[in-house]
């Protein structure tokens, strides 16, 4: 059996015991802003942060330094509404981010200079309110959620360093900031109503006020859709609950609890003969997946003395996906005879606290520690019933966990024109399973395994400030990307006694520069290097057994860049804002246990991302967004080459293609908007997303309509 562990007692146990501020930090924290816990040398900077940290977050913020690192943040008010969840516009200001789409709620899929497949975003790690929101952070790091786009206010992306903030990962953190509970702000109230296209009707509410010590919120969203294929309806519930007390000016807390609900029709994927003759039909039209997620967050911070402060944060969570899947069948035939329900739970809880001192005449030390654990059952059932919501026969059954322990440093130091961050974390992470039931069919034994690994990470930022306009910076640092559960324990595969992988672990290099070389003017531009060393790659050994190796390194560089102009800066109360953003990537696998492969390219690493738009917003409120995405040629596999054959063939590459989108608002009366978006202006049919099962036709031209009344 199992053994449980947990460490969040005595971290829980630290948050509540912490000194609170004396009488001179209470003093000295009455000049800062009412909604904030912030030290008065921290709020001095940000009010006097230069141009060249626009587009940027703060360099200190909740106990986090961005000094020396590629950072970006998106506000999202710049953009009409975002109806429907739409990935394309939310992320269209943010420079190489690949979207390889899928047109229902419950699968987010996303890379970054093609590290990895995008599959599920395993290769990036998304946070909200900066708390991991993955499956499982470690065992099973996929995105089957994410907020309604009108609960995000902006969002931040990092990259080079981001791993040394938030633990664990290869690629960078895209934080989702959401609009939170305001103690000076009065009751006021939003509601959206929008329908559109294949059948969407959407809702969202909100209610929120404030006063004195204290500020709550309240939200409620609901979405469907028929779809545009057989068998692609959705619907997505979520409630949130979110209140804020500030007992004096030197501490807050925060409390937030969600719940969300999806479910999504999976209409199947298509050979590239199906795709040719009719993108529009289905080939699974039994298929399904349910995904239900609870969290539970507690935020916590106070000044402690009259340099440093306190940022704790404490969450519980808890998912459960359940998927239905059956064979594909024939258009218009016969329905399977059987179908397989996958089910898998997770309970997670997580601490992390930071404490921030400055020191000395502008130095900043951050350090902390970060505690995660969960539990995470998994069955396999079959049924004969392929409309039914529970299987008959079980297949197998397993039990995992893991329990991960960080602690972690950082410090800023200023000189002048410079400062410079050097930085380190030391992780521990165990990981167990035991498979109650194992499949039928394998002759292995049943897997009862443990794994521990202990990983160092170092990292260098650097940035020197050229004169008012400029800021040239660098970074180095180190991520790895942590075991998955299948790497270890595949419950499908006749895996090897052997297999016991080690983490693959990434170097990460970063030299840019960003500022306003004129008036109403932004750029940001970096060379970047990622290498990539011991790749999990999976082998033969013998005839039929497998084991999963780190025999793979592939390099990853190029040029990242972002321009943004606003045409009327100093002249209007208006903004006309032009941007610009694009990856330009030269990625090859560099060793490799299958001789084959060394020399190709990535799967996923186009050489070029491309985005741009327009964005105007109006003195009265009126905003209007035209953004267009350009993704060049790139493969689906590492071999570079195609799969199966005759009917059932799949090219080795997906083609490149190009899509614009456009969105409005405009005020009828002070508490009356009306709203419209067009997705896919030109109804380009493509893919960008290739499984070994088929190609997933993206989303065809849609529109929408809707209305918001504010009070």
């Amino acid at each position: 059996m199992l053994a449980r562990r947990s460490p969040l007692a005595l971290a829980l146990a630290s948050l509540l015991l912490a000194p609170p501020a004396d009488a001179a930090a209470d003093a000295a924290m009455a000049a800062a802003a009412e909604d904030r816990v912030q030290l008065p040398a921290v709020q001095v900077r940000e009010s006097q942060r230069p141009l060249t940290d626009q587009q940027a977050p703060p360099e200190i913020e909740d106990g986090k330094l961005t000094v020396g690192k590629k950072a970006t943040r998106i506000e999202l008010d710049a953009q009409p509404a975002i109806v429907d969840n739409n990935w394309r516009q939310l992320l269209a200001r943010a420079p190489g981010l690949l979207l390889s789409e899928q047109p229902i709620p419950s699968h987010y899929n996303v890379n970054y200079r093609g590290l990895g497949d995008p599959h599920e975003s395993e290769f990036v790690l998304f946070a909200v309110d900066g708390i991991p929101v993955l499956a499982d952070w470690f065992g099973y790091p996929t995105l089957y959620f994410s907020p309604p786009a009108q609960q995000i206010e902006s969002l931040d992306f990092i990259r080079g360093g981001s791993g040394l903030l938030y633990g664990p990962q290869p690629g960078p953190v895209v934080n989702l900031l959401r609009r939170a509970p305001d103690a000076g702000a009065g009751m006021r109230g939003r509601v959206d109503l929008a329908a559109g296209s294949e059948g969407l009707r959407t809702g969202y509410a909100e209610l929120a006020g404030g006063s004195g010590r204290g500020g709550w919120l309240l939200d409620a969203y609901a979405s469907d859709r028929d779809g545009e294929r057989p068998n692609s309806g959705s619907s997505v519930r979520s409630l949130r609950a979110a209140g804020l007390w500030e007992p004096d000016s030197s501490q807050s807390w925060e409390l937030d609890v969600s719940a969300y609900d999806s479910m999504s029709e999976e209409p199947g994927r298509l050979s590239l003969q199906q795709f040719q003759d009719d993108p529009m039909q289905g080939t699974t039209p039994t298929n399904r997946i349910w995904i239900e997620r609870a969290d539970l967050q507690l935020r916590h911070q106070r000044l402690l003395g009259e340099s440093s402060q306190l940022t704790a944060k404490l969450w519980s969570a808890y998912l459960d996906r359940l998927s239905r899947r059956a064979a594909k069948s024939v258009p218009g035939g016969p329905l399977p005879s059987s179908t397989t329900f996958d089910r898998q739970r997770f309970r997670l809880s997580g601490f992390d606290a930071r404490v921030l001192t400055e020191w000395g005449d502008a130095h900043s030390l951050t350090w902390g520690t970060t505690l995660y654990t969960s539990d995470s059952p998994r069955t396999q059932k079959t049924s004969s019933n392929v409309l039914g919501e529970v299987g008959d026969v079980q297949r197998f059954a397993q039990e995992r966990r893991n329990d991960y322990a960080a602690v972690f440093a950082e410090n800023a130091f200023r000189f002048g024109d410079w400062s410079l961050v050097p930085a380190i974390r030391i992780d521990r992470l165990e990981m167990a399973i035991e498979e109650t039931q194992r499949q039928s069919s394998l002759r292995r034994d049943a897997i009862d395994r443990s794994f521990s690994r202990t990983e160092t990470l170092l990292g260098l930022g650097a940035s020197r400030s050229l004169g008012d306009s400029w800021l040239a910076y660098g970074n180095f640092s180190q991520g790895y990307r942590p075991m998955r559960y299948d790497d270890i324990a595949n419950p499908t595969a006749e895996l090897a006694g052997s297999n016991d992988p080690d983490p693959a672990r990434a170097d990460n290099f970063e030299l840019g520069v960003r500022g306003a070389p004129a008036s109403g003017w932004f750029i940001d531009i970096s060379l970047f290097r990622i290498d990539l060393e011991d790749k999990i790659e999976q082998r033969l050994v013998g005839i039929t057994d497998i084991e999963r190796i780190n025999s793979g390194d592939a390099r990853h560089q190029g040029l990242e860049f972002s321009a943004d102009w606003n045409l009327l800066h100093g002249r209007s109360e208006q903004a006309l804002s032009v941007f610009i953003n694009g990856s330009l990537l030269d990625a090859e696998i560099v060793r490799s246990a299958s001789a084959s492969l060394l020399g190709r390219t990535p799967a996923y690493a186009p050489e070029r991302i491309l985005r741009t738009g327009l964005l105007w917003q109006g003195s009265a409120g009126e905003r209007f967004s035209l953004t267009g995405t350009y993704v060049s040629d790139h493969f689906w596999q590492d071999s570079n080459l195609g799969s199966g054959s005759g009917a059932n063939a799949l090219p080795a590459v997906i083609e490149s293609y190009a899509v614009w989108d456009a969105a409005i608002e405009w005020p009828v009366s002070p508490s009356l908007t009306a709203f419209a978006g067009m997705q896919n202006i030109t109804d380009r049919i493509y893919s960008s997303r290739f499984r070994s099962d088929g190609i997933e036709v993206a989303p065809r031209r849609n529109t929408h309509l809707g209305v918001r009344w504010t009070f």
